[in-house]
């Protein structure tokens, strides 16, 4: 069930807010409403909370103030937005002389802890960051809104949806903002460099001689703009490898392990039973399209 109601908090602020109560189902499967809603502060004032189970995010429409999260505080302006686990104890506050305008959405439910783990990783834990279109989060607020007097599963799938966007939207802009810190014709540079020798024995020690940098920074960028540490990327190439050479030639398994570049046996094992859920001779035996022999 949802409820509209225009409140004024002891003169601070007017606000027109939607609570909801989600469905069993909502709760266990959907990413749901508990709040939403569109502020405009009249006095300074000081919202504080904590130990809500509960990830609040909203946008600065105008004016300015600070958030306080985690004992740090950040100054947020018009066109900023934050996102915040509610768990931790947290404030918001208007400037001394800025009435500002928020909206807003509380939510909660599935793999939100997960994406909440991502948006502070990308953007070094900090729960504000610059919108790159205030005015699409704003929008994204609106429809949340405007299905709000349905109470029926729908809204629920559709709030989902919305909220998904929301959620989607926030991780590109902080990943976005965090790329721009890269350099993005280098690391385009070193990933197809291993496109061409991923079976190079001992390729990420050559890479990191070549373009002079160490394998904990050319790792840790590398994964924040591919989402992959290099590492990580070129065994993935090497296992992509041997899967093709099981499914398209009929070479023995133990020329596979060097042809491919992963070159120790026990780790190729390792690699079709955590990947595939089965051996390398299972692997040829479901997929190959020709008949073989040992």
């Amino acid at each position: 069930m949802s409820e509209e109601a225009l409140f004024d908090t002891n003169d601070m602020t007017s606000s027109k807010r939607y609570l909801h109560t989600p469905s069993e189902f909502a709760r266990k499967k959907l990413i749901y409403v508990q709040e939403t809603g569109k502020l405009k502060s009249i006095k300074p004032h000081v919202s504080s909370r904590s130990n809500l189970e509960s990830y609040l995010f909203f946008t600065v429409v105008s004016g300015y103030g600070r958030v306080t999260y985690e004992n740090k505080q950040y100054e947020i302006k018009a066109g900023d937005c934050a996102f915040i686990d509610c768990r931790k104890m947290y404030e918001h506050c208007c400037g001394e002389d800025s009435q500002w305008e928020l909206k807003w959405v509380h939510m909660d439910g599935a793999l939100l802890a997960d994406y909440y783990g991502i948006f502070l990783e990308k953007n070094g834990g900090s729960p504000v960051f610059k919108a790159s279109d205030v005015k699409k989060y704003g929008s994204l607020i609106d429809e949340i809104m405007s299905n709000q007097n349905e109470k029926d599963i729908t809204s629920e799938y559709i709030c989902h949806s919305i909220l998904t966007s929301l959620v989607t939207a926030i991780l590109v802009d902080t990943i976005n903002e965090g790329n721009k810190k890269l350099n993005p014709d280098i690391l385009n540079n070193i990933r197809e460099c291993v496109n061409d020798r991923f079976k190079e024995e001992d390729l990420l020690e050559s890479v990191c001689r070549e373009y002079d940098m160490d394998e904990i920074t050319i790792n840790r960028q590398f994964k924040d703009k591919y989402g992959i540490d290099l590492c990580d990327y070129i065994l993935n190439r090497r296992f992509t490898c041997a899967k093709e050479l099981l499914r398209f030639s009929v070479k023995p398994v133990k020329e596979i392990v060097a042809e491919s570049g992963i070159m120790n046996a026990d780790l190729f094992r390792h690699l079709f039973i955590e990947n595939e859920g089965m051996t390398a001779e299972e692997y040829r035996k479901k997929w190959a399209p020709v008949s073989y022999t040992h």
